[in-house]
């Protein structure tokens, strides 16, 4: 058997070990560690990207490790992009409490009451969360998906794994404890839809989904006085909504013309030479 046929066997198997192992360290971190609850969120979210740099390492070595890590610094794309990601986030936002507002859940739309440190601590964690899991799961494992399913499908498929992993917050004694397990996989999935579409309009740098990862998280702070479990509700509401408005304009590719699976075939044969 020679090198090139080894590869290709490993990396066949690598994807499947990827989402498998995934949720299981995922929910392995608050079960058997005792790791302080704010704490426990932070280092879920660097399991997919550690996993990623391990799996590529063993099936291409050192430079494929180099072709994953460099997606985080294609940063020139088109402008309008960075200003479409920014304008999503804050708008799903907004949307969320005008929401709130109409069904009477709150009197009028407030910030939340942080402090500086926090705002500070806050967008810290958020943008390290972010980066961790989109070189995991927009970086790794949907160039994989793409090579063999149509983009909606593989957005989906990996969104609802990728949901699963957050259902370990809701375990008892975590940050989410008690929360519905529905709307989480379902934000989840339609967040994955939203984002594998960022990542094909801007062809495959992970900079604009980092950047609406980052604003629909940071961004909460608009939705003062909103009790958690509403704007679970309303946040997986507003994100179906716009998952589907891209997935009926876009189709089942979530992009219009033809898809360059050669571009997707470059991407993967990089990672394994």
């Amino acid at each position: 058997m020679n090198l090139k046929t080894n590869t290709v066997r490993k990396e066949r198997f690598s994807l499947p070990v990827f989402l498998i192992l995934v949720p299981l360290l995922s929910f392995a971190i608050p079960l058997f560690l005792r790791l302080p609850v704010e704490i426990t969120p932070l280092a879920m979210v660097f399991v997919p990207a550690l996993l990623a740099v391990i799996l590529v390492a063993l099936t291409g070595g050192r430079k494929a490790v180099g072709v994953l890590l460099k997606k985080l610094f294609q940063w020139r794309v088109g402008f309008k992009w960075y200003i479409l990601a920014i304008g999503l986030a804050l708008g799903v936002r907004l949307a969320m409490s005008l929401l709130a507002l109409l069904f009477g859940w709150i009197p009028a739309i407030r910030l939340n009451d942080w402090s500086p440190p926090q705002f500070v601590i806050i967008s810290v964690f958020i943008v390290i969360g972010a980066i961790m899991e989109e070189l995991g799961w927009r970086g790794y494992a949907l160039p994989r998906l793409l090579s063999v399913r149509p983009a909606l499908a593989s957005a989906m498929f990996s969104g609802v794994i990728w949901g699963t992993t957050h259902l370990a917050l809701t375990l008892p004694g975590q940050m989410n404890a008690g929360s519905y397990w529905l709307p989480t996989i379902l934000y989840i999935a339609a967040l994955s839809v939203i984002l594998t579409w960022f990542y094909l309009q801007t062809q495959g740098s992970l900079a604009i989904p980092i950047l609406y990862h980052v604003g629909q998280s940071f961004f909460v702070f608009l939705n003062g006085g909103i009790s958690l479990t509403q704007q679970l509700w309303l946040l997986t509401g507003v994100t179906l909504v716009l998952a589907l408005i891209l997935s009926l304009i876009y189709g089942a590719n979530l992009q219009r013309g033809r898809v360059n699976q050669q571009e997707i075939a470059n991407t993967r044969q990089a990672e394994t030479s």
